[in-house]
């Protein structure tokens, strides 16, 4: 056999290649703008983050590990080191199951922990060298700590002779991946960054880091002109106007701020004192060098971004905040008195910072008046804020920090403009405020109580700060539920939403006749307030974020009711984020642009068991074209106290709301109600609500979402629930169902794992309730995704008195299907994971994994006697309308178990189907046709041969109407018959599905099948847009098949692809226990048009035969699907006829399994040099790193590849 002319230039080149390979570190990219790399200078290593793409203006510069490690380089002392790794491969370690960056186990990221060690040690990870950071620079990352023998995280940055800590954290760990965003501040000159991870002794210490991004980071370049208002740097940048004079080197070469118009400013950085500010009573000036071990103690100052520089942190008590005031300055009005001030509030949500106004009018000291104010916790950064006043009568400013339980409250570079003019001083403190009771004023602002700090005080009672919000009224008059996030924002306490912005942004309550667009409040009138995002003075997150105090625990039916408006173009969000503790949960989101207009929206946020914040986050562009804008108004929280539990019922077809179900939140996954449009639609009409998991609306990280009832009384024994169910997409993941009883465990009743097709099914579980018991129990959906491209769905629940029917479908992966062994236990549900049961296969049919169970009777001679029986006998089904098939695998021992045999009892018991066949290494494919008006049982029975060692094994039962079709031949009309769409690890796990012209689908695909030629017929489908990085292939195998000299194959294939370039490629192989060997392929792009295709194969061996659909072109919206496939053993093809209409008939190709030396010595070379390749650690990324599918053959040491699936499972009807 020749090797195909188009595949020698490849192996020239992959030649080449392996011989010249450079390293990842070698390749530097170039940056510019925003998200430039940190202007590398010429001798050093940019990291190679864009992969040869030139980065837009504003991009960040940014690593997640796909392609290599651009330039992060483990520098560690230890066997406890980072490495680039993926979860694929090794699905069994402590490592994160998924990447961050694409979510499956196909991404990469850096990893330390893969060896236990005797003793603690540090795995370091360092940057290459950049070069230079503005002041506005952010490095964020994610991070997955996965064990708990992880003592300390550490992120430092060292620039010149000093190493700054950025941040540093020794737990407690959160499951799942994390984000971390640290300001940097400006650094001059070259600087490395280090992630490093301390673990425990004797423990593995797993760590994963991925997507690390420098935000912002980049000086901006020289101008010829700059834009209207703004400062022409000395150095040609253009800064914007409030970037001149506030503390910070915006140009690089800070001529920003030593310009003529700074000259007139007075700044106090309290390097040498208090400068002005020297009227202070509980603030005290310190710097980070030998400061107190308070893990939210700044780690440097701002002025000097240094841990040598100085700044004044409050250590006043806890009842009385520190106070600092200013000299008196004179009138400053009709000009702006402004201050600039840093503010650094981190560690308790408690903390606050405010800046008052006191003026002095001819006869006393008037009332201090509130400017600012900013509460809770804002990270540990230094946040730039800035005040302007315009005062007829001379004045002071006054700055109160006020320390919650564990918070630091600071202050640095307080910048005065030249406005601010100071009285001649006096002698003595400043009248009015160091008097007894110096807090006096600014405190009566608050009613004084007698409760301890945080309590609150109402009528008699003093509640405490866990009882505040809780959503159970303590007061009489429910002061204690007041300010705790239900709000028309009438009030200027604007219901105890406080904003938390760091950035130019910020949510500010505002008069609505004030807002421009849309001119009015939620409920229409011009008069009225909402909340509003408005420019800010920050120079941190541009995102303005608001806060509720916190809330809960709340019950299950809590819900948020509210108005938004949102005008955004082109980008821009509003976002509704649960805070509990470090975890962020995004549980709504509203993006681009709306009418203008309110638009009103109900988020469930169901029963949440720890205390949680609401948090708003909004983004938009206030520079942008056209009205900008965004606001929110007529908030209520709703049917939240954890009290108020209603049993409501289970049955539910949704059309009105979720009846007794609501989602958990233990991920940021969620079920949505929803209802039919475009490719989705419900079960009872087609046109109603169902209940949705989307993994991508809105983008989730967690591993899958909850749907639950609430705690039911049992109303029988026994009872049967039915729902429907829909599975659909090339990636989709396991659905599962389990019972929680008061007092007990969790028990899994029911699961589907991967695609069903584009159609719905019905499932039944009986439910089993111990008698005479009145527990409660409580019924739960649990969706668990693998990857992005595959949706779950449910609809029409019921439940009734009395057991279900026998189910029609069983994997055994949950439980036995209600199958009986006639009371003497022979047959067992086993696994093999443990590889300590019985006899029996390695692995199950369902996962193919040594996880998945299957049923095994022992066939020894000590187990059952040469001649006896052991018996599987099903629950009743109901009466067959029709003909029907059942199918089953079956996998028998090497050694002669004896005979299968397969009964249908109805009135009586008969024989339908004995095999007694030699067994193997595959499980193979049993089907019977029935016909029963009546109920019925299938018996399956094994008769013991009396031989040592051997066995027979049953799994994926399967209960379909009409005939059963030949082997390996299928029309598709009622489902696959047989062939295995199981997602193949090396191959990207991506499935084949299964559609019809007629079904909305949200993937393109043929308009009519070819068996029926109309939308309603069948066809197996697979669409090749998903096959991204990792993604090589789908396959669609058949059932084992005998050895044959000459057997005929044929198709009918549909292939289409919008481009020229875009070319979709359909293969058939031949897989044996040699190998793999394509025998017949074809490309394709769009021709609307079914093809026929035919293959003579042979093969000395049982083989499977294997439709691959792959890609020879960059991925795009494509489809490739299948229809009448017949394979007619034994018979030779015919030469192709005149087909009809635009039919095609594809080329002939016959091939054989084995062959001669030669062609294994060429299957060989194509494997080393074109096939798998095992990833390369740090090379570079036009090597090739992911695995990619061989033009011709592929996997010729297919058994050596082994890979180990993750746990899984799939069972029932």
């Amino acid at each position: 056999m020749s090797l195909p002319g188009h595949l020698l230039p490849a192996l020239v080149l992959l030649l080449g290649a392996a011989l010249t390979r450079p390293s990842a570190v070698s390749r530097g990219r170039a940056g510019s703008g925003q998200g430039q790399c940190l202007q590398a200078p010429p001798l050093t290593t940019c990291p190679p983050g864009y992969h040869g793409a030139s980065p837009t203006l504003g991009a960040p510069f940014t690593c997640d590990f796909e392609q290599d490690s651009c330039g992060w380089l483990d520098i560690s002392t230890s066997g406890y080191r980072w490495l680039r790794d993926r979860a694929g491969a090794a699905p069994e370690g402590p490592g994160p199951r998924s990447d961050h960056t694409l979510g499956t186990d196909l991404g990469w990221y850096a990893a330390a922990g893969t060896h236990r060690g005797r003793e603690a040690a540090t795995a370091v990870l360092r940057s290459p060298t950049l070069h230079e950071a503005a002041p506005s620079c952010e490095l964020s990352l994610w991070y997955h700590v996965a064990s708990g023998g992880v003592a300390e995280l550490r992120l430092e940055l060292t620039h010149g002779a000093e190493t700054l800590t950025l941040w540093r954290s020794s737990g407690p760990w959160v499951p799942g991946w994390q984000e971390l965003v640290v300001p940097t501040g400006r650094i001059q000159g070259d600087f490395r960054v280090t992630f490093s991870a301390t673990r425990n002794a004797t423990r593995r210490g797993a760590v994963a880091l991925d997507d690390v991004a420098f935000w912002s980071c980049g000086l901006p370049t020289p101008q010829a002109h700059c834009p209207l208002g703004h400062h022409h740097c000395q150095n040609r940048a253009c800064v914007e106007p409030h970037q001149l004079c506030d503390g910070e080197d915006n140009c690089g070469d800070r001529s920003d701020e030593d310009a003529p118009p700074c000259r007139h400013h007075t700044a106090t950085d309290f390097e040498r004192g208090l400068g002005l500010w020297n009227h202070s009573e509980g603030w005290s000036r310190n710097h980070s060098v030998g400061g107190p071990q308070h893990p939210a103690w700044p780690h440097r100052d701002h002025s000097r971004n240094s841990a040598q520089g100085f700044f004044l942190v409050s250590v006043a008590e806890s009842r009385a905040p520190a106070i600092l005031s200013s000299p008196e300055f004179q009138a400053s009005a009709p000009k702006n008195c402004s201050l600039t001030f840093y503010h650094y509030l981190h560690g308790s949500e408690a903390g606050c910072l405010q800046v008052f106004l006191q003026t002095q009018s001819p006869g006393a000291p008037q009332p201090t008046v509130l400017l600012r104010g900013r509460h809770g916790e804002l990270g540990a950064a230094w946040v730039r804020d800035r005040v302007d006043i315009q005062s007829e009568h001379p004045f002071r400013i006054l700055l109160a920090g006020h320390t919650g339980p564990g918070g630091v409250v600071g202050l640095d570079d307080l910048i005065l403009s030249d406005h601010c003019k100071p009285v001649p001083e006096v002698a003595g403190p400043p009248p009015g405020l160091w008097a007894p009771g110096p807090w006096s004023q600014v405190s009566s602002l608050q009613p004084w109580n007698f409760c301890e700090p945080g309590h609150l005080f109402c009528g008699d009672l003093c509640v405490p700060p866990e009882q505040l919000c809780d959503f159970q009224q303590q007061c009489p008059g429910g002061e204690d539920e007041q300010e705790c996030g239900t709000t028309d924002f009438e009030s200027p306490s604007a219901g105890g939403w406080e904003d938390a912005s760091v950035g130019r942004l910020q949510w500010v309550r505002l008069p609505a006749r004030d807002s421009g667009s849309p001119g009015v409040d939620a409920a229409g009138a011009a008069a009225g307030h909402f909340l509003s995002v408005q420019r800010a003075w920050g120079q941190l997150a541009e995102q303005a974020r608001v806060l509720t105090p916190t809330l809960g625990p709340s019950g299950p039916r809590c819900a948020l009711h509210m108005a938004y408006y949102l005008q955004s173009h082109p980008q821009g969000f509003l976002e509704l984020v649960v805070v509990e503790g470090s975890s962020r949960e995004l549980v709504w989101q509203a993006a681009g642009s709306s009418s203008g207009g309110w638009k009103v929206d109900t988020v469930l946020l169901g029963a949440r068991h720890r205390p949680f914040r609401l948090e708003f986050v909004g983004l938009l562009d206030p520079d942008g074209p056209g009205q900008q804008g965004a606001g929110v108004d007529g908030v209520t929280l709703k049917d939240c106290s954890p009290a108020a539990v209603m049993e409501k019922e289970i049955s539910c077809n949704f059309e009105r709301g979720t009846c007794g179900w609501h989602t958990g939140h233990l991920t940021d996954a969620h079920w949505h109600r929803v209802e039919s449009r475009g490719p989705g639609y419900d079960h009872t009409t087609g046109r109603g609500h169902f209940m949705l998991l989307d993994p991508t609306e809105p983008p989730a990280q967690g591993p899958g979402a909850h749907l639950l009832t609430q705690p039911q009384t049992p109303a029988a024994a026994q009872e049967c629930l039915s729902f429907w169910y829909h599975l659909y997409g090339p990636q989709t993941g396991t659905l599962r169902l389990a019972m929680r009883r008061e007092g007990e465990g969790e028990r899994h009743l029911w699961s589907r794992s991967g695609t069903h097709g584009n159609r719905w099914h019905e499932a039944r579980a009986t439910l089993h309730h111990p008698q005479d018991s009145s527990a409660k129990y409580q019924l739960l959906f649990e969706g668990l995704r693998d990857g992005y491209h595959g949706t779950m769905a449910l609809d029409d629940v019921a439940v009734r008195p009395g057991p279900c029917w026998a189910p029609k479908r069983c994997s055994f992966e949950d439980s036995a299907c209600g199958f009986s062994t006639g009371g003497r236990g022979l047959w067992t549900r086993q696994a093999n994971a443990t590889g300590q049961g019985a006899w029996g296969p390695p692995a199950d049919h369902t996962t193919e994994t040594a996880q998945g169970h299957y049923m095994l009777v022992d066939m020894s001679p000590q187990a059952l006697p040469r001649g006896h029986v052991a018996s599987l006998i099903s629950e009743e089904h109901r009466p067959l309308a029709q003909a029907a098939c059942l199918t089953f695998w079956y996998h028998l021992s090497l050694r002669n178990p004896g005979t299968l045999r397969v009964h249908v009892e109805e009135a009586e018991r008969r024989q339908v189907l004995s095999i007694s066949a030699h067994g193997g290494f595959a499980w193979r494919l049993g089907s019977v046709d029935l016909q029963a008006g009546r109920a019925w049982r299938v018996v399956f029975e094994a008769v013991a041969a009396g031989v040592e060692r051997s066995y027979v094994a049953l799994d994926d039962l399967l209960l379909q109407d009409g005939p059963c079709p030949r082997p390996a031949s299928c029309d598709f009309e009622a489902g696959l018959c047989g062939w295995n769409h199981l997602p193949w690890p090396g191959l990207g796990r991506y499935s084949w599905d299964w559609s019809s012209g007629a079904t909305p689908s949200r993937y393109p695909q043929p308009p009519v099948d070819h068996t029926l030629g109309t939308e309603a017929g069948h066809f197996a489908l697979f669409e090749t847009g998903v096959l991204g990085p990792g993604g090589r292939a789908a396959w669609l195998r058949s059932q084992p098949l005998p050895a044959t000299e000459a057997s005929c194959l044929r198709f009918w294939y549909h292939m289409g692809f919008p481009e020229r370039f875009y070319k979709g490629e359909l293969r058939v192989l031949l897989s044996s226990a040699r190998g793999q060997l394509a025998v017949w392929g074809a490309g394709g792009r769009l021709r609307h048009q079914w093809l026929e295709g035919q293959v003579e194969v042979a093969s000395t061996e049982e083989f499977q035969i294997v439709f691959e659909a792959t890609l020879g072109g960059q991925p795009a919206l494509g489809p490739i699907a299948l229809d009448d496939v017949e394979y007619l053993a034994g018979q030779r093809c015919q030469l192709p006829t005149a087909s009809q209409g635009n039919t095609a008939v594809a080329t002939l190709v016959p091939a054989v399994v084995g062959g001669t030396l030669l062609l294994l010595t060429l299957l060989l070379l194509l494997r080393g040099l074109v096939g798998r390749r095992w990833p390369q650690k740090g090379g570079c990324p036009s090597c090739g790193e992911t695995d990619t599918a061989a033009p011709s053959f592929d996997n010729i040491l297919f058994n050596a590849d082994h890979v180990t699936l993750p746990a899984s499972v799939t069972n029932d009807q």
